[in-house]
């Protein structure tokens, strides 16, 4: 399983983040722990690899997150549904 779909899974299942009134917010801290077992500089380039840059509001496969401030990302609304449907689709496995 990628990081992308263990991220989505622990997303969905309440895991990671907390909801508020525009979706779900996570926070840097957060993440690291909650995938401590991952050891490659790979955890350090994810989110920075997932944020959405400035300017633009569409979500990709790849560019599923905003940046809020420093350390506090938010999950963009329809990612999750985006990673629902892909595995619907057969393209991941959820």
């Amino acid at each position: 399983m990628t990081l992308r779909q263990r991220f989505f899974n622990a997303i969905i299942s309440g895991e990671l983040g907390h909801v508020d009134n525009e979706g779900i917010v996570f926070t840097l801290q957060e993440f690291k722990l909650f995938f401590s077992d991952i050891k490659t500089d790979y955890i350090n380039s994810f989110l920075p690899a997932a944020t959405i840059e400035s300017g633009r509001c569409s979500v990709t496969y790849t560019r599923f997150l905003f940046r809020i401030r420093k350390g506090v990302y938010r999950v963009h609304p329809d990612a999750i549904e985006m990673f629902l449907v892909a595995c619907d689709e057969g393209e991941v496995s959820p």
